[in-house]
């Protein structure tokens, strides 16, 4: 690893990629649909965000992400002055970081390295910002 990292913004909230639930159609085949409606949307914006700041193949060799999920503070936690409640979480709680990860890595899968296995070092974090979106940079 030593190239410059390459980083792009993924606006919007992120979309954690939950478990997938199995159902028997009409024709009695085997479907499989997505916990979470939003996952889809996010993963095609997200695709998007890292073709065009990519611009190369996709990489065989070992990545590293660094990951920033930022999420607009509730309103319940301010004061009407814009000050912090007492008690009001610094971090997000709900959604897992590890279902947002599998979210955005399943997006990046063709554009930025050819397979996930290929990450071999992620430092990720969720956090309140003043807009919701999710800042990544890629290390090869």
């Amino acid at each position: 690893m030593g190239d410059a990292p390459v980083t792009f913004r993924v606006p919007g909230p992120a979309a954690p990629q939950g478990s997938k639930r199995a159902f028997r159609t009409k024709s009695g085949r085997i479907a499989l649909v997505e916990s979470s409606a939003k996952v889809k949307p996010y993963r095609a914006v997200a695709a998007l965000c890292a073709t065009e700041a990519w611009r190369q193949p996709p990489t065989q060799g070992v990545v590293a992400l660094e990951v920033a999920f930022r999420f607009v503070r509730p309103k319940s936690h301010t004061k009407a002055d814009g000050s912090l409640r007492a008690g009001a979480p610094l971090a997000p709680g709900k959604p897992d970081i590890d279902k947002l990860l599998r979210a955005l890595l399943d997006a990046m899968t063709g554009v930025v390295y050819v397979d996930d296995s290929q990450v071999a070092c992620i430092w990720a974090t969720k956090e309140y910002g003043a807009t919701a979106e999710t800042v990544v940079s890629v290390v090869i």
